[in-house]
């Protein structure tokens, strides 16, 4: 934490991702979109909390699971982005 802490712009840019991703999934609106640029901030709250702190890993499961479902939900959206050319 001290080494995210000491770049001053880290936190304060995944908080603004955040943000801009829950305003997305609130308003209904670029939810795909959002849900694949919120993803790997999850993958790092859950891998957080599988190996530092274990205390809070309920709540890293269900944000997990929560994306995963949007993934799964739009995953018709996806298929263009992953077809071969």
């Amino acid at each position: 934490m001290d080494g995210m802490t000491a770049s001053v712009y880290l936190m304060t840019t995944v908080k603004i991702v955040e943000l801009i991703c829950a305003i997305a999934f609130l308003s209904g609106r670029f939810v795909p979109l959002a849900s694949v640029v919120i993803f790997p901030i999850t993958l790092n709250i859950l891998l957080f909390h599988v190996f530092l702190e274990p205390s809070g890993l309920p709540v890293a499961v269900l944000l997990m699971i929560g994306n995963l479902f949007l993934a799964f939900y739009y995953r018709d959206k996806y298929k263009p982005m992953l077809a071969p050319k």
